[in-house]
């Protein structure tokens, strides 16, 4: 059997567990951890939860880390073309041969010592074991930890970080976190452990109210951002090329004027939070120089988050799969571009769960034709549906009727759009990871067995 064929068959293994569904709960991931002495307890960390921004948050902590001379561990998700993207140390993904060592490894633990828990443990709960055995086998320094989902029943959980992290709020997974900000809110605080401090970028008044409530009885010292500690934008990339970088001032402990090869507003505020979480790193004694921190932003890469993969036509991936993750795209592209003299193609798959009339309103002044499709998953909103949602928007007059083009599969969306689409025209894919992925991987030629979850 060959290297990628046995790790082919991991990946199906680790998927199939998706089946088990997602349950709430502490007990069966502390379960899997103390099969293995509790791997997480060996390293330092650092953990980040928040509707949107926790990954590009996570991503700039551990690259100024990096810069830093240390050993960083960073966990997050989901990924874009391989599973191995979710687990990396200082920018390199886990290897395929690691995947299927560990996986085995806890797979046979598993069946053969709690075969119940074997039958009950979900994906994402397997995949935190995996990532932090594998952290504490390489001896890492630190470990920066994203959130899946909520706060205070994930998985990562278990951690007991240097400092805890709150980016902003705001309404997702409903049918796991509430259908309110505050019930919402409530779940991500969850994060604060006692003593611990904690980062929050939060900017709703009953969000700020329960964070600081639950850091007053936690007795974790709590960080604002804004007033004293804050950033602003003062300068944007060049609207024709996108080339120069995002730059940033950040007042805090020290001003520092950033750097960073990143495309849209909301970066701003996700520098401030990186900002916040180095800074009290700092006063904890760790060595994080400015020059370290001015360096390590300057080679932040995030995929699939404003991605260029293509210019002339100009082709961006985001993997906006929220209302607030398509209000900051379409602020971006709305200001970016208020003259282009292409066409503007989008291509869409977003999940049945989601509000898709409140994703898909902030991009229909941008967009000259939506071209509207489904990645192969079992959660994706029929495109038919998201077409009826769409021709109702412009029929309530929040733009002059546009085309709607409904695509069978992402491939097919990918196919019909290079069929069409000029030099001077633009393209933008969004909607959910699992959409960018997929088309990510079309447009790269990468194999789609390696493109899950």
């Amino acid at each position: 059997m060959t290297p990628m064929m046995a790790y082919s068959e991991t990946i199906d293994y680790l998927f199939q567990m998706q089946s088990h569904g997602v349950r709430p709960g502490l007990a069966r991931i502390t379960s899997l951890l103390s099969l293995f002495n509790h791997p997480e307890q060996s390293f330092k960390s650092i953990h980040i939860a928040g509707t949107n921004g926790k990954g590009s948050t996570a991503s700039m902590v551990a690259t100024v880390l990096q810069e830093s001379k240390y050993q960083v561990g960073l966990y997050t998700s989901p990924h874009i073309l391989d599973f191995s993207e979710r687990i990396q140390i200082n920018g390199r993904p886990i290897s395929q041969k690691d995947v299927v060592r560990l996986t085995d490894c806890l797979r046979e633990k598993l069946e053969t010592r709690t075969p119940r828990l074997a039958k009950k443990i979900s994906f994402f709960e397997f995949t935190t074991g995996l990532a932090f055995i594998y952290f504490a086998e390489k001896k890492v320094d630190f470990a920066v930890v994203e959130v899946g989902l909520g706060g205070k029943y994930d998985a990562t959980n278990l951690l007991r970080p240097l400092v805890s992290s709150i980016t902003n709020i705001d309404l997702d997974h409903e049918q796991y976190l509430g259908s309110t900000i505050s019930e919402v809110a409530s779940e991500k605080a969850g994060i604060i452990k006692e003593a611990v401090p904690v980062v929050s970028s939060a900017s709703q008044p009953e969000v700020i109210s329960i964070i600081k409530e639950v850091a007053r009885l936690k007795k974790a010292p709590l960080l604002e951002l804004g007033g004293k500690k804050s950033a602003s934008l003062f300068s944007l990339p060049n609207s024709k090329t996108l080339a120069e970088p995002l730059k940033v001032h950040y007042s805090g402990i020290k001003e520092y004027f950033i750097e960073l090869p990143l495309l849209g507003k909301h970066q701003v505020e996700n520098t401030a939070t990186t900002m916040g979480i180095l800074e009290s790193l700092q006063e904890q004694g760790l060595h994080i120089s400015e020059s370290d921190i001015i360096e390590g932003l300057k080679k932040v890469r995030l995929a699939g988050r404003l991605e260029i993969i293509q210019k002339d036509p100009l082709i961006l991936l985001d993997g906006a799969h929220n209302p607030a993750g398509t209000r900051a795209l379409g602020a971006f592209l709305n200001e970016i571009d208020p003259e282009h003299q292409g066409k503007h193609w989008l291509i869409s798959g977003i999940m049945k769960d989601k509000h898709i009339r409140d994703m898909i309103s902030p991009l229909i002044s941008w967009t000259d034709e939506f071209v509207l499709t489904r990645p192969e998953i079992k959660r994706a909103a029929n495109p038919k549906e998201i077409g009826e949602i769409t021709s109702a928007l412009f029929r309530e007059g929040l733009k002059k009727r546009g085309l709607i083009t409904v695509q069978k599969t992402v491939s097919d969306a990918v196919t019909y759009v290079r069929s069409k689409i000029k030099p001077q025209d633009m393209l933008v894919i969004t909607g959910s990871f699992y959409t960018i992925g997929e088309a990510k991987g079309e447009l790269q030629g990468t194999p789609p067995s390696l493109i899950r979850g």
